[in-house]
């Protein structure tokens, strides 16, 4: 979505783009929060897995251990090709 042109706006627009654009930053920090989480938690659902299926042969097992980490990998590809990082809050 292109910005507006910001010398035709008065100070109320201003103040209402702003707060839109802070909002969407807010959302996808959240929502970036939540994958690294997702990812640590897949991460560490592997692991478990892993030493579980160590003592114990099992094709359901291993399946499972497989789509684990094909989501986490989909996950973390996301995560580096968006370069994705919660933004700081700025004070204005």
């Amino acid at each position: 979505m292109p910005l507006p042109d910001l010398n035709a706006l008065d100070a109320q627009q201003l103040r209402a783009l702003i707060l839109a654009q802070h909002e969407q930053i807010a959302q996808r920090d959240v929502e970036i929060v939540e994958r690294d989480i997702e990812i640590e938690h897949l991460k560490l659902l592997i692991a478990k897995l892993k030493r579980i299926r160590f003592g114990q042969k099992s094709e359901k097992l291993d399946r499972q251990i497989e789509q684990l980490e094909l989501r986490l990998e989909d996950l973390e590809g996301r995560q580096a090709s968006d370069g994705d990082t919660p933004q700081q809050s700025h004070s204005y």
